[in-house]
């Protein structure tokens, strides 16, 4: 698996705008699909990519908690490709920024992605509204 840093808004919104990753992740925001447009000014993305195919991307943004990253990884590779996915894309962070520590708020009703970022190293402070407040640190 390759990854690499994208500025491409047809890379990014191939994943984001994807039905399924949409509605759980946009869609929950009542962000409406035709008027999306990444911020590639002020968000990191990363791509990843197995034999040429998209397979996810990783979002790092600043927010009022430190950095906050989001993984979408496309259905289809969930199962084969998340685990490695979400290693490699932590693994550019820690090498290729200088960013030391990453947070995610994970809501509670997705108990699959709270499991994946605790195997991923993420530790849950415990609860910030609907969501889990999970940390990872270099």
């Amino acid at each position: 698996m390759i990854i690499e840093k994208t500025f491409c808004p047809e890379i990014i919104n191939y994943v984001l705008k994807e039905p399924q990753v949409w509605q759980e992740v946009c869609g929950q925001y009542n962000e409406c699909i035709e008027d999306f447009e990444p911020d590639l000014r002020n968000y990191i993305y990363l791509v990843g990519h197995v034999n040429m195919d998209i397979v996810g991307l990783f979002i790092i943004h600043g927010s009022e908690y430190g950095y906050q990253c989001h993984v979408q990884v496309l259905p289809e590779y969930r199962k084969d490709y998340a685990m490695e996915f979400g290693k490699k894309v932590i693994d550019w962070t820690w090498n290729n920024t200088d960013i030391n520590k990453l947070i995610a708020l994970i809501p509670q009703k997705f108990p699959n992605v709270i499991g994946f970022a605790e195997t991923q190293g993420f530790k849950d402070l415990g609860p910030i509204g609907q969501d889990h407040f999970m940390v990872l640190e270099k």
